[in-house]
Protein backbone atom coordinates (compact mmCIF):
# COMPACT_ATOMS: atom_id res chain seq x y z
CA UNK A 1 0.00 0.00 0.00
CA UNK A 2 1.40 3.40 -0.96
CA UNK A 3 1.77 6.33 1.45
CA UNK A 4 -1.11 8.15 -0.28
CA UNK A 5 -3.39 5.12 0.04
CA UNK A 6 -2.44 4.70 3.69
CA UNK A 7 -3.11 8.38 4.43
CA UNK A 8 -6.45 8.18 2.63
CA UNK A 9 -7.43 5.13 4.66
CA UNK A 10 -6.51 6.99 7.88
CA UNK A 11 -8.63 10.01 6.96
CA UNK A 12 -11.58 7.76 6.11
CA UNK A 13 -11.21 5.99 9.46
CA UNK A 14 -11.25 9.30 11.38
CA UNK A 15 -14.31 10.55 9.46
CA UNK A 16 -16.18 7.28 10.10
CA UNK A 17 -15.39 7.44 13.81
CA UNK A 18 -16.52 11.08 14.02
CA UNK A 19 -19.81 10.12 12.37
CA UNK A 20 -20.29 7.27 14.87
CA UNK A 21 -19.56 9.66 17.76
CA UNK A 22 -22.51 11.84 16.80
CA UNK A 23 -24.89 9.08 17.88
CA UNK A 24 -22.94 7.38 20.66
CA UNK A 25 -21.36 10.39 22.39
CA UNK A 26 -18.06 8.45 22.33
CA UNK A 27 -15.29 9.89 20.17
CA UNK A 28 -12.92 6.97 19.60
CA UNK A 29 -9.84 8.11 17.73
CA UNK A 30 -7.58 5.45 19.22
CA UNK A 31 -4.91 3.90 17.00
CA UNK A 32 -5.44 6.38 14.16
CA UNK A 33 -1.75 7.36 13.90
CA UNK A 34 -2.61 10.95 14.87
CA UNK A 35 0.17 13.41 15.61
CA UNK A 36 -2.31 16.21 16.33
CA UNK A 37 -6.06 16.79 16.31
CA UNK A 38 -7.13 18.35 13.00
CA UNK A 39 -9.77 21.10 13.08
CA UNK A 40 -11.86 18.96 10.73
CA UNK A 41 -12.60 16.63 13.66
CA UNK A 42 -14.28 19.44 15.58
CA UNK A 43 -16.21 20.58 12.51
CA UNK A 44 -17.50 17.07 11.82
CA UNK A 45 -18.91 16.73 15.34
CA UNK A 46 -20.06 20.32 15.84
CA UNK A 47 -23.36 20.54 17.68
CA UNK A 48 -23.18 17.02 19.17
CA UNK A 49 -22.51 16.17 22.80
CA UNK A 50 -19.41 14.09 23.36
CA UNK A 51 -18.96 12.66 26.86
CA UNK A 52 -16.24 10.06 26.31
CA UNK A 53 -13.04 10.48 24.31
CA UNK A 54 -10.25 8.06 23.44
CA UNK A 55 -7.12 9.31 21.72
CA UNK A 56 -4.99 6.43 22.97
CA UNK A 57 -2.30 4.72 20.93
CA UNK A 58 -1.40 7.67 18.73
CA UNK A 59 1.74 9.79 18.37
CA UNK A 60 0.60 13.04 19.95
CA UNK A 61 3.24 15.13 21.67
CA UNK A 62 0.90 17.91 22.82
CA UNK A 63 -2.50 17.62 24.42
CA UNK A 64 -5.15 19.00 22.04
CA UNK A 65 -6.49 21.94 24.11
CA UNK A 66 -9.50 22.36 21.84
CA UNK A 67 -10.90 19.07 23.18
CA UNK A 68 -11.70 20.85 26.43
CA UNK A 69 -13.35 23.82 24.73
CA UNK A 70 -15.31 21.87 22.12
CA UNK A 71 -16.41 18.99 24.37
CA UNK A 72 -17.02 20.58 27.81
CA UNK A 73 -19.18 17.74 29.20
CA UNK A 74 -16.52 15.04 28.83
CA UNK A 75 -16.56 12.53 31.69
CA UNK A 76 -13.96 10.00 30.48
CA UNK A 77 -10.68 10.64 28.66
CA UNK A 78 -8.27 7.93 27.57
CA UNK A 79 -5.05 9.43 26.22
CA UNK A 80 -2.73 6.51 27.05
CA UNK A 81 0.21 5.55 24.86
CA UNK A 82 1.09 8.90 23.33
CA UNK A 83 4.11 11.15 23.87
CA UNK A 84 2.33 13.97 25.71
CA UNK A 85 4.61 15.80 28.13
CA UNK A 86 2.06 17.84 30.10
CA UNK A 87 -1.60 18.62 30.54
CA UNK A 88 -2.57 22.24 29.91
CA UNK A 89 -4.34 24.47 32.45
CA UNK A 90 -7.45 24.34 30.25
CA UNK A 91 -8.13 20.80 31.43
CA UNK A 92 -9.06 22.21 34.85
CA UNK A 93 -12.35 23.45 33.36
CA UNK A 94 -13.44 19.87 32.61
CA UNK A 95 -15.39 19.73 35.87
CA UNK A 96 -17.44 16.67 34.82
CA UNK A 97 -14.34 14.53 34.26
CA UNK A 98 -14.51 11.32 36.30
CA UNK A 99 -11.88 9.17 34.63
CA UNK A 100 -8.49 10.05 33.14
CA UNK A 101 -6.09 7.52 31.68
CA UNK A 102 -2.82 9.30 30.88
CA UNK A 103 -0.65 6.18 31.20
CA UNK A 104 2.48 5.68 29.11
CA UNK A 105 3.09 9.23 28.03
CA UNK A 106 6.16 11.42 28.62
CA UNK A 107 5.16 13.40 31.70
CA UNK A 108 7.93 14.21 34.15
CA UNK A 109 5.80 16.30 36.52
CA UNK A 110 2.51 15.52 38.19
CA UNK A 111 -0.19 17.29 36.14
CA UNK A 112 -1.37 19.90 38.66
CA UNK A 113 -3.95 21.15 36.15
CA UNK A 114 -6.15 18.21 37.24
CA UNK A 115 -6.26 19.23 40.90
CA UNK A 116 -9.46 21.31 40.50
CA UNK A 117 -11.30 18.27 39.07
CA UNK A 118 -13.28 17.40 42.21
CA UNK A 119 -15.34 14.68 40.47
CA UNK A 120 -12.29 12.68 39.36
CA UNK A 121 -12.64 9.08 40.55
CA UNK A 122 -10.03 7.28 38.42
CA UNK A 123 -6.54 8.52 37.54
CA UNK A 124 -3.95 6.42 35.72
CA UNK A 125 -0.48 7.95 35.33
CA UNK A 126 1.31 4.61 35.05
CA UNK A 127 4.44 4.43 32.90
CA UNK A 128 5.34 8.11 32.82
CA UNK A 129 8.48 9.59 34.37
CA UNK A 130 6.90 11.49 37.26
CA UNK A 131 9.31 11.94 40.14
CA UNK A 132 7.46 14.04 42.72
CA UNK A 133 3.93 14.13 44.13
CA UNK A 134 2.54 16.22 46.96
CA UNK A 135 0.46 13.54 48.65
CA UNK A 136 -1.61 15.77 50.93
CA UNK A 137 -2.39 18.20 48.12
CA UNK A 138 -3.38 15.34 45.81
CA UNK A 139 -5.92 13.80 48.16
CA UNK A 140 -7.25 17.05 49.59
CA UNK A 141 -7.79 18.37 46.05
CA UNK A 142 -9.34 15.18 44.66
CA UNK A 143 -11.70 14.02 47.43
CA UNK A 144 -13.54 11.47 45.25
CA UNK A 145 -10.42 9.76 43.90
CA UNK A 146 -10.80 6.01 44.40
CA UNK A 147 -8.27 4.54 41.97
CA UNK A 148 -4.80 5.97 41.42
CA UNK A 149 -2.18 4.13 39.36
CA UNK A 150 1.38 5.44 39.56
CA UNK A 151 3.19 2.19 38.73
CA UNK A 152 6.07 2.43 36.31
CA UNK A 153 7.15 5.93 37.33
CA UNK A 154 10.67 4.72 38.09
CA UNK A 155 11.85 8.02 39.57
CA UNK A 156 9.01 8.18 42.09
CA UNK A 157 10.58 7.15 45.36
CA UNK A 158 9.17 4.12 47.15
CA UNK A 159 8.47 6.08 50.34
CA UNK A 160 6.08 8.25 48.29
CA UNK A 161 4.16 5.11 47.33
CA UNK A 162 3.91 4.06 50.96
CA UNK A 163 2.82 7.53 52.01
CA UNK A 164 0.17 7.60 49.28
CA UNK A 165 -1.29 4.28 50.40
CA UNK A 166 -1.12 5.11 54.11
CA UNK A 167 -2.60 8.58 53.61
CA UNK A 168 -5.61 7.21 51.72
CA UNK A 169 -6.32 4.53 54.34
CA UNK A 170 -6.28 7.08 57.17
CA UNK A 171 -8.86 9.29 55.49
Amino acid sequence: MSIVQSAGKGVTQVVERCEAAKESGFLDLSSCQLMYMADAVYMLIKGHEITRISIQDNSMKKFPKKLVIKFPTTTILNMANNEITELPEEISSWTSLKGLNAAKNSMTKFPEAILPLKNLIYLDLNGNDINEIEVELLYSSLPNLIKLNLAGNVNLKEEKWMTLNLYRHLQ
